[in-house]
Order: structure tokens, then C-alpha cells, then sequence
């Protein structure tokens, strides 16, 4: 007979994770001679949780949430995909449908490094899930999620100055996780996250200790698509790349890149989807400038600004290059369909 060891935590802690310790700790990694982690390996993992980050998040099950844990999974044969995508899609339809994260077994292949990148920290190419050639977590430290998991309990990031306060544990991105019925997913206008963004993109100045620090590379505008920079950055930031500018020298129409942290504007960009009286589109979201508390169904075209997650999907998607939306089709109206919801006059 299984024992199960009880603990009573604070209510705070209650609302950041609910269950048995059980679930997702175990003491020795043992139970009537057979291995507690969840692929029954019998090699202990760091904290003594019952697996690592594929262990915990991609078993690979049909299920899109863990029912034993409550884990998101970014790996899952489920028909809904969570928010920032699906790992399934590399396997199913090639490597070009997402980060080829190692530890799900897709190496990046003939790549040299991201595409856009200026090789922080010697990233490289076999980005991994954290650690130093990671996203979540930190780049610098062996452990990088100890006791993360257990004290964000409102889903509101507005300091991100360590890993548990930071949007998805993104080290240093602002914003507000979705703590709703839909958790982990973008499923409609009233049930998603809500990313932070600014109204003027990243430059770089020089001074190297504005996105260096001594937990790794991190965004020093504390947005999401500024972290997508710390890896891609030539798409973004001051020629890093054979004097190749990136938005953040060209940030005036006509733009030289897709802009990222520019506000949408007047015009055109003011119909923001077209025909729902600018109804947040889960297809195409926006970035707030504010750090949001809740969830808004609406978007705000003066004030919010476009992002690199506007147009392409965090982990991977069905479609080429990671993107929400089939701009490859051969059906018109099919390839510009996100396009339209901010390029309004195009339809």
C-alpha cells in the first residue's frame, strides 16, 4: 500500500499548487522496489521531484493538463493546443514548426545558432528548456526553479525581478497568466494571457550590462518580444549582424522589419479586427503597456502594441515558421487571414 506524507500550507501557498506533495515529489525515488518518477527512471532529479522538465511537462500523453499533477503539457496529443503551442508538431511536420528544444529530442540540426542572432552567451544551437541554453529559468544557475513553482499565486508578474514573479518563468518578462477555468491556454477574448510590451522597441546602446547580468541574458525593457531578442536579436535590436539594422534603429514607417513594441496606432490598425468593435483576437494578440491584473476582452489600438508573439506561436504551431496562421496557403484570404486582423484596409 502507497504512503502518502501530509503537509499544510499557508493559503498562499494552497493557491499556487493544490495536491499531494506526492504528485510531483517523492523522498527516495522508491516504492515497493520500483521507481516513483513519472518514466521510471531510477536516477533522482534535482529537488527530488518525480521528473525533469520533460519528465514533468511532456509525457506525451493525450492530455493537454496532466490530471495526477495539473502540469501543463507542451507536448500532447490532445486537439487543444495551450498557449504557446505544441512540441507534437515538430515530430508530425517538421523541424521548422518550432524551437528544436534537445531534451524532446530535436536537435537544431544544420543551424549554427537562432535565426537573427548575435550568439549571446555562445547560445549556439541545442537550446534546451532552461539552464544556459534555455528560455525559462535563469542562464546562469544549476537550479533555476527553486521554489518557483510555489509562490506566484495571482498570476500577475510586475516586478520579474526573480524567476517565480517572472511571466511564465521567463527571467525578468512582465505580464499576467491566464488563472482562469482555461489556465495555460489562449482559448477566446476572455480567456488568455495577457503579455507586456512597450511603445518604443529595444535599442542597443553599447553598454553590454543592460541585457547581461549575473543571472544570465535578460530584457532590460522586461517585455516578451524583448526576450525574444536575447536570442534574435539582429530582428530587432541595433545591427548586430554585418551592420543589419533591427527595428530598434528603424522604428518609423516605412519599417525596414515588422515592428515589435510600436503601438498599433490610428488608421488602419484602429479597426483592429474588424466587424467585433476591436474584440481581443487569440489568433492575433496584442501586447499591453501595462501590466495587466485580469484578463480584458478587449484590445486597445492607442495604447497596445504589437509583438513577436502577435504573429508567431512561443513553442511551436502546425504552420511554417512557427506562425498562428497559414501564410503559406495557396487560399488568399487563408494566407492573410492575421494579417487583416491589424491590416485592416488590406481585406
Amino acid at each position: 500500500m502507497r504512503q502518502h506524507w501530509c503537509f499544510f500550507f499557508s493559503d498562499e501557498i494552497k493557491s499556487a499548487i493544490t495536491g499531494s506533495c506526492s504528485n510531483c515529489h517523492t523522498m527516495h525515488n522508491s516504492q515497493n522496489g520500483s521507481p516513483m518518477n513519472f518514466d521510471n527512471s531510477d536516477v533522482p532529479n534535482q529537488m527530488l521531484t518525480r521528473g525533469n522538465c520533460k519528465g514533468c511537462h511532456a509525457m506525451g500523453s493525450s492530455d493537454n493538463i496532466d490530471p495526477l499533477t495539473g502540469a501543463p503539457q507542451v507536448l500532447h496529443n490532445n486537439a487543444v493546443d495551450l498557449a504557446g503551442g505544441n512540441f507534437k508538431y515538430l515530430n508530425s511536420l517538421g523541424d521548422n514548426r518550432g524551437h528544436n528544444v534537445v531534451e524532446l529530442g530535436n536537435p537544431e540540426g544544420a543551424l549554427t545558432g537562432p535565426p537573427g542572432h548575435h550568439n549571446p552567451d555562445n547560445i549556439g544551437v541545442n537550446v534546451s528548456c532552461s539552464g544556459l541554453k534555455g528560455c525559462h529559468g535563469t542562464r546562469k544557475t544549476g537550479v533555476v526553479f527553486k521554489g518557483a513553482h510555489h509562490k506566484n499565486v495571482d498570476g500577475i508578474c510586475d516586478v520579474a525581478d526573480n524567476v517565480y514573479n517572472s511571466y511564465r518563468f521567463l527571467y525578468k518578462v512582465k505580464g499576467y497568466e491566464n488563472m482562469g477555468a482555461y489556465k495555460w491556454q489562449n482559448k477566446d477574448a476572455s480567456n488568455h494571457n495577457e503579455y507586456f510590451g512597450a511603445n518604443t522597441p529595444m535599442t542597443f546602446s553599447g553598454n553590454c550590462n543592460n541585457c547581461h547580468s549575473d543571472q544570465g541574458f535578460r530584457p532590460y525593457n522586461q517585455t516578451i518580444s524583448g526576450f525574444c531578442s536575447t536570442c534574435h536579436g539582429a530582428f530587432h535590436l541595433i545591427g548586430w549582424m554585418d551592420g543589419d539594422p533591427g527595428i530598434g534603429d528603424n522604428s518609423a514607417s516605412p519599417f525596414m522589419r515588422h515592428p515589435t513594441d510600436v503601438v498599433l496606432g490610428t488608421g488602419e490598425y484602429a479597426d483592429y479586427n474588424p466587424g467585433t468593435s476591436n474584440q481581443y483576437s487569440v489568433t492575433v494578440p496584442v501586447a499591453r503597456t501595462t501590466v495587466y491584473s485580469g484578463i480584458d476582452n478587449k484590445a486597445y489600438p492607442a495604447s497596445d502594441a504589437v509583438m513577436c508573439l502577435s504573429c508567431h506561436g512561443a513553442h511551436a504551431t502546425q504552420y511554417y515558421k512557427m506562425l498562428r496562421w497559414d501564410y503559406k496557403s495557396l487560399t488568399l484570404s487563408t494566407a492573410l487571414s492575421g494579417c487583416n486582423v491589424c491590416h485592416t484596409s488590406k481585406n
